[in-house]
């Protein structure tokens, strides 16, 4: 069972989650803007369709800013800016090997229900600005379902 959390581990999880939302946010519209500047209509299915960019998307999201996060509470655990906190997890020590289970077990858990949800919202394709508004949402949301369970398991590394 885990620990409960005291205030100052409560207010940092807060924190350094909404801040991971709005990196994960904007790393997510960076590679849509990248990778779909200049089409006017992004179809749900195909080799350049939201569907199949859903799996990068949240795989990338996940390893890369929930490795930042892991990194930097770890540096400030060391400083003693924030106290650690008691073992609440049972995820594999090691930041990247941590990350890559977690950015696996992501992509394999959010995209076939993203893609569902997309399905049964009857959505077809999306013109390029709903697209990039999606992404921003989509990578903050993604970063709100990983990251509390990072920055608890960073916290008692």
């Amino acid at each position: 069972m885990p620990t409960p959390l005291g205030l100052e581990h409560a207010r940092y999880l807060r924190r350094e989650t909404l801040l991971g939302c709005v990196f994960n946010g904007v790393l997510s519209v960076v590679f849509a803007v990248l990778i779909f500047r200049g089409a006017d209509l992004i179809p749900l299915w195909g080799p350049q369709g939201v569907a199949v960019d859903l799996v990068p998307t949240v795989f990338m999201i996940t390893l890369v800013g929930n490795l930042i996060v892991t990194l930097l509470t770890r540096q400030r655990v060391r400083s003693g800016a924030v106290p650690r906190l008691e073992a609440t997890t049972r995820l594999p020590r090691r930041a990247l090997l941590r990350m890559l289970l977690l950015a696996v077990l992501a992509t394999l858990v959010i995209v076939p229900i993203s893609i569902g949800a997309l399905v049964l919202l009857g959505i077809e394709s999306m013109r390029f600005a709903p697209f990039v508004a999606f992404k921003v949402v989509y990578g903050a949301a993604v970063g709100a379902l990983t990251a509390p369970l990072v920055i608890r398991a960073a916290l008692s590394d």
